[in-house]
């Protein structure tokens, strides 16, 4: 019976553990509940230093990085399809040399300090290459970045936040 209540007691310590492994700090929880009061379902996660929140919002999937001194660094709204773009965001991508490829997502990331910047991830049919293409709201191409073989492709070091 003894070892029954040892081995309880440590398997529960160690779900405590793995549970409050990823809770963010005070700091951190007071700005994301400025920013978003009426969020819930908040999973945390770590990433790259960062602290993320990733939940559900007016249907669409956030996920919102905080660096250690509880600042807000970026979001990420999942927009999931072209449907969403602006009209000149969609207008440059379907004019563009990848317009024939195959839309996979479509993600717009917003900082405190820049502009939004609209991420359109594209591939091909039987084939494993994928990019992303970042465009301005304004439908401006900045960038295309192959994320073919990168598993974490998306997070606050794709915009040298670190």
């Amino acid at each position: 019976m003894k070892k029954f209540n040892i081995w309880t007691v440590a398997l529960l310590l160690i779900i405590s553990v793995s549970t409050f492994a990823n809770t963010p700090p005070g700091n951190i929880q007071s700005t994301f509940k400025k920013m978003y009061p009426k969020a819930n379902d908040i999973a945390w996660s770590q990433d790259d230093g960062y602290y993320c929140a990733n939940f559900v919002m007016n249907e669409f999937t956030k996920n919102v990085w905080f660096n250690a001194q509880g600042q807000w660094a970026m979001t990420q709204t999942d927009l999931v399809s072209l449907d969403r773009l602006s009209p000149a965001v969609y207008n440059a991508f379907v004019s563009g040399s990848y317009a024939s490829w195959v839309v996979d997502n479509v993600t717009m990331v917003e900082f405190p300090k820049w502009q939004a910047i609209i991420v359109i991830k594209v591939g091909q049919d039987n084939v494993d290459i994928k990019y992303q293409l970042f465009y301005t709201p304004q439908g401006v191409l900045l960038k295309t970045r192959n994320v073919s073989y990168l598993h974490d492709i998306f997070g606050p070091s794709t915009f040298f936040l670190n």
